[in-house]
């Protein structure tokens, strides 16, 4: 009788826990239609506060924290063909000059153009950062290491064509290294919910513009000479024709924005 009664009793702790995992389930079906729909909600008031917004994207990535070192000069990968060491005091940065035939180039005094520097950032494995390129007033282009699929936006990881009158004419190089990563794959919050976030946090009001967005890497701190770095969401906004970056933390959605 009373193996019975357990079996009974066992039978309705197996319907009791149906139930509370179903309204569980359902709850939190409710929950990601209500977040979805307060993100519309923002998104339709910031287009009524002639706030430009770009096309954004609602799928989740996923991303990790690293930990890297910034790489010293004399380390770095041989030079591409084309480029002359010069000095520099810093030694975790490689600065070169580009050295063009006059004959040959686009330009008469031999500098750089378009095509031989983005031909130098791919052998050097780095790609085009527009984030950063368009905060740079003297003409500078920004071309940037990528670490597990994402750009770096610091200082460090970065490939910089510097810019005069005569065009592109030297470089400076800096690379991490030792990059490990200090945990699995998270997901990271979407494109629209950090445009959202930024909006809450008074980052972008009536009559601004906002770029696309892009998940990259940024320092946090440092640890025993190791640089730790997180994903950001990272935006340029043009204020009065004056542009910055806004940053958001991409596992928690907080304001990175200096």
């Amino acid at each position: 009788m009373q193996i019975r009664q357990i079996k009974i009793l066992m039978l309705i702790l197996f319907v009791l826990l149906d139930i509370f995992l179903f309204n569980w389930w359902r709850a939190g079906e409710i929950s990601g239609t209500q977040v979805s729909d307060a993100n519309a909600d923002m998104i339709t008031e910031m287009r009524n506060q002639n706030i430009k917004l770009p096309s954004f994207s609602r799928t989740v990535k996923y991303s990790s924290y690293i930990a890297a070192e910034k790489m010293k000069k004399d380390n770095m990968s041989k030079l591409p063909n084309g480029l002359v060491i010069e000095h520099s005091n810093d030694e975790t940065e490689l600065v070169a000059r580009i050295k063009v035939d006059k004959n040959q180039s686009k330009q008469s005094s031999g500098s750089a153009d378009n095509s031989t520097i983005k031909k130098i950032a791919d052998e050097f494995g780095y790609t085009y950062n527009p984030i950063s390129t368009a905060q740079q007033n003297n003409g500078n282009k920004i071309y940037s290491q990528s670490i597990n699929g994402l750009p770096v936006l610091s200082s460090a990881g970065t490939l910089t064509f510097n810019h005069s009158k005569d065009g592109f004419t030297n470089l400076t190089k800096r690379e991490l290294t030792n990059i490990q990563k200090l945990r699995d794959d998270r997901p990271t919050i979407t494109e629209e919910e950090a445009i959202v976030a930024l909006y809450r946090y008074n980052e972008i009001n009536s009559g601004d513009v906002l770029s696309s967005g892009d998940l990259f890497y940024y320092q946090s701190l440092s640890v025993n000479g190791y640089d730790i770095y997180l994903p950001v969401w990272a935006f340029n906004v043009e204020k009065n024709h004056q542009k910055s970056i806004l940053k958001i933390n991409a596992f928690t959605g907080d304001n990175l924005t200096e």
